[in-house]
């Protein structure tokens, strides 16, 4: 990927973007003005959660207003009479900000939603005349804002109503999560002064479009020469703006345009398309909760069958978490209500079953998913994917409870349906906590029956009952990107049976995921979380992974599988040291790393372990080199064509503190967009943002 510069001036910003193989340029001149949040008459500020606000609107930002909490912490500006606006500026002190709204107090409107601030953050919106205006944050402990800056800005940026521009109908409560990198690099980065790779959803006219090109017809719709319009990044980035809520109108239309905002695989999953048709057959399917049909059936029609489909959430009404349940597909059978002792509404809602059954809210859950369903004549199975499909979660917060999908199906070591080209993306997992062996079955996704042409990508799992991303029966060419595994045992299988030689085929990528064991999981989990994978016959190539607080047998090979592992972060909060002495208990981990891989061939290349705190600050000292080979591995990278190895090349990172915090920052269905999209910043923007905790959920 071409990395490109931002040339700042004095009250503009020119920013150059990457768009497909193309660079095109557009000049974003924006003169801010005086600062209204000083200048404006009688200018004042409040909050609530926030001590000594008259800080936020000094001028300075070495004065810090700080918040008493961590959950809907408001500071506002305010004026003795109505101000006319169109950009803020916020500034914070430090990162620990995850998400954020402005809201017009006059009129309860939400006028602009996102995650983290950091050093800068940059918010363009429609021209706005209110006498108050709202910032309200959540973070990970106590915030401090610097500055709360309010411009009315004159040039192009602020020309159109901005993409992070919130619903007039939008309550103010709504904690909308976006992915979107601010509109200007923060102003304390010390690593580069590098623009994102394109404006994003905060700007009026995204850079990727010619300058000389941006009429009302070149930005209604996702443009043949690889550009991608204003529509099209509103549409794929704002929570606010409904699937249908723009120009673009045909399913075709909205398919292409997230198609190429999610971008595109690289390594042995680079041919996956999922439900996008290049011959224009793609469908887009919206998940709705107020259909007559269940959410989950929704679901199950549009995952079968072979035509394309891409399949969303509604994002207003999906803009809460929302528990879905696929098992709950299963509550109709006797066979299940027999074994419950339960009505198929009590399956359904499973918290009736708990209070029939006198099980507290507390255990509730593991009750009813690890002990009452946990019966050897269960029907209950993960649902099948058929081919063409994505599952996309951008815009939603709907998440997937206990269980998740397959991809394919076999029988016995046989494959009994093959599904290729699947995307699962931008989705989260929450498991019911781990049973071994569990009679559901209950792994979150799980790729077989032959099937190929695979993305799982920015994904977040949470104590899965069992894997994260199984690769089963001869499944192959399979990527697994920035997702974020959390205390999740046994994460990858690749291969169920040494038996089945149809594993032969399977190959798989692994890249810039982060595999995390919690500090308060650690005595618990530390010796289970491991096998990543366990791999039987086939091929994996992992680079770029960080791997938290983990110390047991991080992969096993068996009947000759082959594991290349590349430029990979192993780290452990170094309030777990086991030893007398930092040297031994390094020297105890890195033997424990890799001690079951004699029963294939393994090529370890350029892989650090090091000591850290809780947020993942490697402490130098520590470095330690992975040094356990077996056998003779080629380079799987040379599998590849050339645009992923080409993306690859430019994309790698060193094993250290950047790729620490760039996959802290990115890995996940809340993170960062990463370097697979043509919306993404090259990575000293996104680590100039600020750090992200490693162990975040």
């Amino acid at each position: 990927m071409k990395s490109t510069t931002i040339t700042r001036r004095i009250g503009q910003y020119v920013f150059c973007a990457a768009a497909s193989t193309l660079l095109t340029c557009a000049v974003q001149a924006q003169t801010l003005g005086a600062n209204l949040a000083i200048t404006g008459p009688s200018a004042a500020a409040d909050g609530s959660g926030f001590d000594n606000t008259k800080l936020v609107r000094d001028g300075s930002t070495s004065t810090v207003s700080l918040a008493s909490g961590t959950s809907n912490q408001r500071v506002s500006v305010k004026w003795g009479s109505a101000v006319t606006f169109n950009t803020v500026i916020l500034r914070e002190a430090g990162s620990k900000v995850t998400t954020w709204s402005l809201v017009d107090n006059d009129t309860g409107t939400v006028l602009a939603t996102g995650t983290g601030i950091g050093a800068q953050r940059v918010v363009n919106i429609a021209s706005r005349s209110t006498k108050k205006v709202n910032l309200i944050v959540n973070a990970t402990s106590a915030p401090g804002i610097a500055e709360f800056e309010v411009y009315n800005a004159t040039g192009t940026a602020s020309s159109t109503p901005a993409s992070s521009v919130a619903p007039s109908s939008t309550p103010a409560s709504s904690s909308f999560r976006s992915s979107v990198a601010p509109s200007s690099i923060p102003a304390s980065s010390s690593r580069s002064s590098v623009a994102p790779s394109s404006v994003p959803a905060s700007s009026a006219a995204p850079s990727s479009i010619p300058a000389s090109s941006k009429s009302s017809s070149s930005v209604s719709s996702v443009v043949d020469n690889g550009t991608i319009s204003a529509d099209c990044i509103r549409v794929a980035t704002n929570p606010s703006v409904n699937w249908r809520d723009t120009s673009l109108k045909t399913d075709q239309e909205i398919v292409s345009c997230l198609s190429k905002t999610l971008g595109k695989p690289v390594g042995y999953g680079e041919n996956a398309k999922g439900g996008f048709d290049p011959n224009g057959n793609s469908k887009l399917t919206i998940i709705t909760k107020n259909s007559s049909v269940s959410v989950e059936q929704q679901i199950l029609n549009a995952i079968t069958g072979e035509e394309h489909n891409w399949i969303v959430f509604d994002k207003i009404q999906f803009a809460q978490p929302h528990e879905i349940g696929m098992y709950r597909l299963g509550c109709r059978s006797p066979t299940v209500q027999s074994i419950l002792g339960a009505t198929e509404a009590e399956c359904v809602n499973y918290t009736q079953w708990c209070a029939k059954n006198g099980v507290s809210s507390a255990n509730c859950v593991t009750q009813f998913f690890n002990n009452a369903m946990n019966k050897s004549n269960n029907p209950i199975r993960n649902p099948v994917i058929g081919s063409n499909k994505t599952i996309d979660g951008r815009g939603s917060e709907a998440y997937f409870l206990f269980s998740g999908f397959a991809i394919g199906k076999d029988q016995t070591g046989t494959p009994t349906q093959t599904a290729n080209s699947v995307i699962m993306t931008h989705l989260k997992f929450q498991g019911a906590g781990h049973t071994e062996d569990h009679y559901c079955d209950p792994d979150m996704i799980r790729s077989t029956g032959a099937s190929k042409d695979i993305w799982i990508h920015k994904n977040t799992f949470d104590t899965t009952g069992d894997s994260a991303f199984d690769v089963k029966v001869g499944a192959h060419n399979v990527t697994m990107s920035f997702n974020r595994l959390v205390n999740v045992k046994r994460a990858v299988l690749h291969g169920s049976s040494d038996s089945h030689t149809i594993d032969k085929q399977i190959t798989t990528t692994m890249h810039n995921n982060a595999f995390v064991t919690t500090d308060d999981s650690y005595m618990l989990l530390g010796n289970t979380l491991r096998r990543v994978p366990l791999l039987r016959h086939g091929k994996t190539h992992m680079f770029n992974n960080v791997f938290v607080n983990y110390r047991n047998q991080i992969l096993s090979l068996r009947v000759g599988a082959s594991a290349l592992m590349e430029d990979s972060v192993f780290v452990v909060n170094a309030v777990h040291q086991e030893k007398a002495t930092v040297e031994a208990s390094l020297a105890e981990i890195s033997a424990n790393l890799f001690k079951d891989i004699s029963g294939g061939s393994f090529r370890n290349d350029r892989n650090l372990l090091w000591f850290s705190d809780a947020a993942c600050n490697l402490t130098a000292s520590t470095q330690t080199a992975l040094t356990a080979t077996n056998g003779t591995v080629a380079n799987l990278a040379s599998n590849y064509n050339a645009a992923s190895q080409a993306t690859i090349n430019s994309w790698r990172f060193a094993a250290g503190q950047d790729l620490v915090d760039y996959v802290s920052a990115t890995a996940g269905k809340h993170g960062q967009i990463p370097y697979n999209s043509p919306l993404a910043g090259d990575k000293y923007y996104v680590l100039g943002l600020g750090k992200v905790a490693c162990q975040i959920r």
